[in-house]
């Protein structure tokens, strides 16, 4: 993980809190990770500061339908501001996002770049959709952090960046879609189906950052087991892997997909995390989830 910091420093890194970014990981690349906000109960909360993944946890456990959390990105004037910080550091900007697909931040942090654009068209500042969710977008923005301090340049950053979301695979999986449903990121037919039959569902994300059914499972292991039949198809002779796993609420879960992950992969590099209070308002408790890329594409 270690990264041998280059004395002209080119950019910096900004993404958000719904990439699961372990924190002391995010501190030692200089990754300026901005809040989502969390409104539950008639109260708004900003992710990491005034509300943690547990509390929604602990919420959605007896919250009922019709009084469900609901999530809101970072505004235009958040990204502008901690945009212009940078800028007048002398510096250039690379923000990272959750998929468009599920988020306006990508949308925000583009007006903020248009607006600081018009003030200085000489202004440096690149917005990726990462077209991806969770510690997929954290890695992207991992990956950025380190170019920066190797001293890559903004556009040779944001080609290996690329690189990294062409190759990234991800599936979560739980024993409901009660809450993808709730949100509208699935129908709720899906939902309906899978809970009379009794199902896990397994859900990936294609390339245009869209998730769908990747497949579906009876019990937690037969879905593990598919997970990595799935991995075992996307990576075929690429077995030296990064990964990244994700749970809520579901600590001994994610232990057991590690333990099967370990078996049929060489693992370079593990990063375990809480899936974050936003994400975890639309996945709920018991979700866990792998995202991984190729070891050989990570800056070393």
């Amino acid at each position: 993980m270690e990264v041998t910091m280059d004395k002209n420093v080119k950019f910096k890194v900004i993404t958000d809190t719904t990439s699961d970014i372990p924190t002391q990981i995010g501190k030692e690349l200089n990754i300026n990770i901005i809040p989502y906000y969390i409104h539950m109960n008639g109260k708004s909360y900003e992710e990491n500061v005034d509300i943690q993944p547990e509390d929604v946890w602990e919420y959605l456990k007896k919250a009922p339908e019709n009084n469900l959390p609901k999530t809101a990105c970072p505004g235009v004037g958040e990204y502008y501001e901690a945009f212009k910080k940078i800028l007048e550091e002398g510096l250039s900007v690379l923000s990272i996002h959750l998929t468009s697909w599920g988020s306006g931040a990508f949308q925000s942090a583009s007006t903020a770049k248009s607006i600081l654009k018009e003030e200085n068209p000489n202004y440096e500042i690149e917005v990726i959709d990462s077209k991806s969710v969770s510690l997929g977008t954290g890695f992207m923005a991992i990956e950025a952090a380190r170019a920066a301090l190797k001293g890559l340049s903004l556009k040779e950053a944001v080609e290996h960046i690329q690189k990294i979301r062409d190759n990234l695979f991800h599936a979560f999986t739980n024993e409901t879609l009660k809450y993808l449903a709730a949100g509208g990121r699935i129908g709720k037919a899906k939902f309906l189906l899978a809970e009379i039959f009794n199902i896990n569902p397994i859900i990936s994300i294609d390339k245009e950052g869209v998730l769908f059914a990747l497949d579906k499972a009876r019990g937690r292991l037969n879905a593990y087991q598919k997970i990595i039949s799935h991995m075992q198809d996307f990576f075929k002779d690429k077995i030296s892997l990064n990964i990244g796993l994700l749970h809520a609420n579901a600590w001994e879960e994610i232990q057991k997909l590690k333990e099967e992950i370990v078996k049929h992969f060489e693992i370079k590099e593990v990063l375990i995390n809480k899936l974050s209070a936003a994400l975890s308002v639309h996945s709920g408790p018991g979700t866990v989830g792998i995202i991984a890329y190729p070891s050989s594409l990570s800056i070393k």
